[in-house]
């Protein structure tokens, strides 16, 4: 593991971030939805609306679980744009954030472009 400090970054980064995370909770909470209702065998009583199209059971079941991450990552694209200032400001008061993990591109020409 390694450890950095980070002192400033770019918007569209921190939005790779942002939607990152955002996808994967929605992902994970349309899995779970979609558990629950199998095991609840609620299929039956699921719909969702395709514009003027509407559809039952396992469907309806198949297109929240795929809408769902859709949704958390817009929803996670918004907050991006609303925090990133707030963010930058706390970076810049709090003198950096360290954060540890793996990281490629320890020298400048090892870093993708």
């Amino acid at each position: 593991m390694t450890r950095v400090k980070v002192k400033y970054i770019k918007i569209s980064s921190y939005l790779k971030l942002c939607v990152g995370a955002g996808v994967s909770i929605g992902g994970l909470d349309g899995v779970i939805r979609f558990l629950l209702l199998l095991v609840m065998g609620q299929f039956s009583a699921s719909e969702a609306l395709i514009f003027s199209l509407q559809v039952k059971g396992w469907t309806a079941g198949i297109l929240h679980v795929l809408s769902v991450p859709l949704l958390y990552g817009l929803g996670a694209l918004l907050f991006g744009f609303v925090s990133y200032f707030p963010f930058m400001y706390y970076l810049k008061y709090k003198k950096g954030l360290v954060i540890e993990g793996v990281f490629e591109g320890e020298h400048r020409e090892d870093i993708p472009k």
